[in-house]
């Protein structure tokens, strides 16, 4: 009897090692009474099974591992012990936290914007650093990439200058009864009314001042003078040096000399100007940018003159270093051409200047181009704020072109490379 009873106790705690890896096991159940003696007397009653010890819980980890199994409470003494209840699987271990977002990646630097007139784009901007990816936790989250630079920012394109037209002469007529609103027309020739403006009546005739009646230009030292051999001052010009029976604006340059310039002086200017255009047209007014013809200039101080029939070219071939600049003829001489267009015939005969002006720089700064002011009276303009001294010499032009070849008009130079600072336009013209 007592050898069967332990054997089943020894399946049953066994039985509870297996049973455990999954329930806390309880208490054991009460021992049942003994059997009664075989002398008659009662068996002593069985004491009660010992609870069975609860399995400890699992402890929780990456995966979670289960709890230790509870072992077997022990049978009561005379009674058959119950297996103890087995013990609860400890909780699942919690995911491990993903990986923190790799971080952003700075945008690229944009390019640099090269100032153009024709507005060249800027160099594209490098890609930003792509971000790193998250540490590798389960299920860890990608790094962001990072963001693509943007790319420089285009130039703006510069605006053509506006083409001046030529203005249309008025032709000579009788008085015209003053407009009430309307500005008076162009003197007409021989002292007689001008004809009707297009949106006025005719003004009152006059005639426009003379060669020896518009002021003189000359200012500061009066040993600096200039001078030329071709013809008389406020004389006519020769027809060569003119566009006079030839396509407009074609002529040669007349030879010019001046004596030397005040102490100081470190280079000379020569602008050619029609002067009857300046006397008659308003400052404001777009034609006045006609009385300014041709500009030389960075002429060494050593020079007295300009030879005759000089050679277009932004960079003069005749005296080294110096540089000039019209509207046409390839940036050379443009000469007299008063009635310059034959099918809409006029009788000017204009009054013109060589102005020469002593400056006390060896290099002109060439300031950036202005709307609405042509370059060679742009140029005029820096000469007379720091001219030393200016001379001047006059002649006059009734010349009258044959026609205007095609694409003469308008003309399209190219702008000179300012030396101030400013921007340079595309395809400027540079010094040497």
């Amino acid at each position: 009897m007592t050898t069967k009873l332990l054997q089943v106790i020894g399946v049953l705690a066994v039985g509870g090692l297996v049973v455990g890896a999954c329930s806390s096991s309880g208490g054991g159940s009460t021992g049942t009474a003994g059997t009664t003696g075989s002398a008659g007397s009662g068996g002593s009653a069985g004491s009660a099974g010992s609870a069975g010890s609860a399995g400890s819980a699992g402890s929780a980890g990456s995966t979670g591992r289960g709890g230790t199994t509870g072992t077997a409470g022990a049978t009561g003494a005379g009674g058959s012990a119950t297996a103890g209840t087995t013990g609860t699987a400890g909780a699942t271990g919690t995911a491990g936290a993903g990986g923190a977002a790799g971080a952003t990646g700075a945008g690229g630097t944009g390019g640099t914007t090269v100032v153009c007139t024709t507005g060249t784009g800027g160099a594209a901007g490098g890609a930003g650093t792509t971000g790193g990816g998250g540490a590798a936790g389960a299920a860890g989250a990608g790094g962001a990439a990072g963001a693509v630079g943007r790319g420089g920012t285009l130039g703006t394109g510069g605006s053509a200058g506006a083409a001046g037209g030529a203005g249309a002469t008025g032709t000579a007529g009788a008085a015209g009864g003053a407009g009430a609103t309307g500005t008076g027309g162009a003197a007409g020739s021989a002292g007689t009314a001008g004809a009707a403006g297009a949106t006025g009546t005719g003004g009152t005739g006059g005639a426009p001042p003379t060669c020896q009646e518009i002021p003189s230009l000359a200012m500061g030292s009066t040993t600096f003078t200039a001078t030329s051999s071709e013809f008389a001052s406020c004389a006519a010009i020769p027809a060569e040096r003119t566009c006079d029976a030839k396509p407009f604006p074609q002529g040669s340059s007349p030879a010019l000399t001046w004596t030397a310039g005040p102490t100081g002086t470190m280079s000379y200017a020569v602008v050619f100007k029609d002067l009857s255009v300046l006397a008659r047209t308003a400052s404001t007014d777009p034609n006045y940018n006609r009385g300014y013809h041709y500009v030389i200039w960075d002429i060494p101080a050593d020079k007295r003159g300009l030879p005759a029939n000089m050679m277009g070219g932004h960079l003069s071939m005749e005296i080294p270093g110096a540089r000039q600049w019209s509207n046409f003829n390839n940036y050379g001489w443009f000469g007299p051409c008063p009635n310059f267009d034959p099918t809409m015939p006029t009788t000017f005969n204009d009054s013109y200047a060589l102005v020469v002006y002593a400056l006390p720089t060896a290099k002109t700064v060439v300031p950036a181009a202005m709307t609405g002011i042509s370059n060679v009276r742009l140029l005029d303009n820096v000469f007379k704020a720091m001219a030393l001294a200016t001379a001047e010499y006059r002649g006059t032009s009734s010349a009258a072109s044959s026609g205007i070849p095609a694409g003469v008009l308008p003309p399209m130079p190219k702008p000179i490379c300012p030396t101030d600072g400013s921007p340079m336009p595309c395809g400027c013209l540079a010094g040497p």
